[in-house]
């Protein structure tokens, strides 16, 4: 996995520090290698700075070439080569005095040779991380009191070098750079240590006697320093600190006013019975109209705003397992256990860029049967894509029939938008404006983890609309599948108004819908040769990027489960949960969807193991149609229990437990991944994948995702959900 360019580059950068302790070169062949090495180094640079550095720099530099300041044939002391490159005077004679320091076996210096980033295990493998120690650096201190000016501590700095073309080192799929950690000086600044480094990088052959161009950043970090609160990170804390002040006020108001005070439940049940025995005693049995109990008061319009912050009714709402009489039961189990898939995939596939084995691990993970069922945990995605076509088409339709067809339809699509938007742009303010703050280390992200902090692209996640943009300038990947459902959502009357109307007609529109999603994949998936799966470890790298972009996110290629769920949902409103089935018919039916759902999930074992070659017309038909006959088999199962016929499934599948944790699959969607790359990024040292470490972390995970979705849920979305209720007098159903 590591060609000889890497090795070459790792060999210098280690051997350029050694020769700060003065080390020999024993061995009289590496020794006259080094030689020669530095003698070339000594002529390309005096061209270079002829050509582009003004006359007196190069004067100076000069100086230091001519000087003999660079390797000795005695000695074989690297450490002077990096003269040349113009470091600050403080933190060329501060490193000066770290050599001089770990030449006569001082502690302090020699932890700063300790803490330097060293050849890991695992180099040839991938393991591209020389961290060195973070924290050991931080606290090292010089403070020679005769030398007041020479006082210093340490600085961690974090250079990523690319290690790929630049057409792959950027997204989601891209190779990791080469994460190099060094122990400087404080008083050296970034561009000190990329002189340092650079002169590392210039001693790699490169095959055509060319110096090579790097392109890379070099971070620095000292203990006690911090990144200031910018002015995005201000508005953060305000839009939180109001929210916070709301739900506090609200919760006062509502535990002291309306579940205590005069209309409180049990204030209002007892007045309600005091006044219906009075009028019983007065009230004639036939002949008169039911007379009013009278009035006490209801909280007003600007109390019931408050009452929508309310931790105690929010909190109330989320915990309850009371279900409507009616409802789908089974649907909750399944976006749970579904939430739970997608968190295991991405606890597999967010911290590879911090692995030090993901390589290795993928490998031989793919090679064992039970792994296909992670390795293809992307039809979970479209679990939801057909629960939400389901739950829309049933619904729906159901309210049609009660208004005679008659629908708001402007209604219809903002109580969608209000449902997913507030919670969402509050999620991705923070995400883009706080998670910078929350951590440190050597992998740590300083500018967060969102490009430019989603300055120019967060409309688009407000309008629905990133999936149709450049994937590596998109604002929290993730939030692709909400583009997705929007848009299927924005379409879904095109089906639902036909479906309502006729059924011949309407099932013959869902079909040409289909027929269309089919066709564009299969057209897609063969003109750019794509694969069948991106997590596959034998899968063209150059491949990966254009299968997420061009078919993953692309709604004309997803929406095939949401069609489906739509034609389930309208076969459930026709039925009414009373359709019967013949018992063999039943079983038939469950062993044809449990043999197609094992086929989407380990039908390209073969492939994914690297025995197999799919043709394109297989990969082609593969994922054509694998979506769609997943979404169906999971509607099968919808269906079944609804009915009547899911026996233990539906047991397990409508356990009262699942009911808040599915009101929560929301939030925890919108959090997990944020929560995955704080984890990642606080590291001090690259994460080792096996199987506990992997199980473990998906656990906390999961633990953690929905703790926070509550928290999130309370601030964010159950609020939301009550001011619409307030202000459009919405009726609970």
């Amino acid at each position: 996995m590591i060609d000889n360019f890497s090795i070459s580059l790792t060999f210098v950068i280690f051997c350029l520090f050694c020769g700060y302790v003065d080390c020999e070169f024993k061995n009289d062949v590496l020794r006259s290698a080094v030689l020669r090495a530095n003698k070339d180094i000594v002529a390309r640079n005096k061209d270079f700075l002829r050509q582009n550095v003004p006359e007196e720099l190069y004067t100076l530099n000069s100086k230091w070439i001519n000087s003999g300041a660079f390797l000795s044939e005695e000695t074989g002391n690297l450490g002077a080569v990096v003269g040349f490159y113009n470091v600050s005077d403080s933190c060329f004679n501060h490193t000066a005095l770290i050599m001089a320091g770990i030449q006569n076996r001082h502690e302090w210096a020699l932890q700063f040779l300790d803490a330097f980033g060293k050849i890991p295990p695992g180099f040839l493998n991938g393991n591209l991380f020389f961290l060195g120690s973070y924290d050991q650096c931080l606290k090292i201190r010089y403070d020679n009191s005769s030398d007041p000016e020479n006082v210093f501590k340490g600085q961690h700095c974090t250079a990523k070098i690319p290690m790929a073309p630049p057409d792959v080192q950027n997204g989601f799929y891209a190779v990791p750079p080469l994460t190099l950690g060094v122990c400087f000086p404080s008083t050296c600044s970034a561009d000190d240590v990329m002189a340092y480094l650079n002169t590392g990088l210039s001693m790699l052959p490169t095959g055509n006697g060319s110096q090579p161009l790097f392109s890379y950043v070099v971070d620095c970090d000292v203990e006690g320093e911090t990144t200031e609160y910018d002015a995005k990170a201000i508005g953060g804390f305000v839009l939180i600190g109001v929210i916070m002040l709301m739900m506090l006020i609200g919760t006062t108001y509502d535990v002291v006013v309306y579940q205590w005070g005069p209309w409180s439940r049990a204030t209002m049940e007892e007045f309600t019975l005091t006044n219906e025995r009075k009028l019983s005693e007065k009230t004639p049995l036939v002949g008169e109209n039911k007379p009013s109990y009278g009035y006490i008061g209801q909280p007003g319009i600007f109390a019931q705003l408050l009452i929508s912050f309310s931790v105690y009714s929010n909190g109330e709402k989320l915990l309850s397992t009371k279900q409507a009489p009616g409802s789908l039961t089974a649907i909750n189990g399944i976006r749970v256990l579904s939430m739970f898939w997608v968190i295991l995939g991405h606890a597999y596939v967010f911290p590879q860029r911090v692995a030090s084995n993901y390589g290795d691990f993928i490998i031989d993970m793919s090679e064992r049967v039970s792994f296909q069922a992670i390795m293809n945990a992307l039809v979970s995605v479209d679990t939801f894509f057909a629960l939400s076509g389901l739950l829309v088409a049933y619904l729906t339709l159901r309210e049609m029939d009660k208004n005679s067809g008659k629908l708001n339809w402007a209604m219809f699509y903002f109580h969608r938008f209000w449902r997913l938007t507030p919670a969402y742009m509050l999620v991705l303010f923070v995400n883009a404006t706080l998670t910078r703050y929350w951590g440190d280390g050597p992998l740590w992200q300083k500018d967060g983890f969102e490009i430019d902090f989603c300055k120019d692209s967060w409309w688009r996640n407000l309008l629905y609309i990133n999936n149709f943009f450049d994937f590596g300038e998109m604002c929290m990947t993730w939030s692709w599948y909400l583009s997705n459902d929007m848009q299927f959502y924005i379409l879904s009357p095109l089906m639902l108004i036909p479906l309502y109307l006729s059924q011949t007609i309407g099932l013959a529109v869902c079909a040409i819908f289909l027929l269309g999603t089919m066709t564009a994949t299969g057209v897609i998936t063969t003109n750019e040769d794509l694969p069948v799966s991106s997590f596959s470890p034998h899968v063209d790298p150059a491949k990966a990027m254009p299968y997420f972009e061009d078919y993953y996110i692309k709604p004309y290629c997803r929406m095939g489960p949401y069609i489906v769920g739509i034609v389930t949902g309208y076969v459930l409103y026709k039925t009414e949960g009373k359709y019967r089935i013949n018992r063999a018919l039943n079983l038939l039916c469950w062993v044809i969807a449990a043999v197609l759902a094992c086929l989407c999930l380990y039908g390209l074992y073969e492939e994914n193991k690297g025995t197999a070659d799919l043709s394109t017309e297989v990969r082609s038909l593969y994922n054509t149609i694998h979506r769609s006959v997943w979404g169906a088999c999971v509607c099968w199962v919808i269906f079944s229990c609804a009915n009547g016929y899911g026996g233990f499934v539906n047991q397990l599948l409508s356990w009262k437990a699942f009911l808040p944790l599915g009101r929560l699959t929301y939030c925890a969607y919108l959090v997990h991944p944020i929560i995955l790359n704080c984890v990642s990024y606080n590291r001090r040292v690259p994460l080792y994948m096996d199987d506990i470490t992997m199980g473990y972390l998906f656990l906390a995970t999961l633990v953690a995702s929905y703790a926070v979705a509550f928290v999130v849920s309370l601030a964010f979305e159950s609020p939301m959900m009550g001011l619409e209720k307030v202000i459009f007098k919405k009726k609970r159903r």
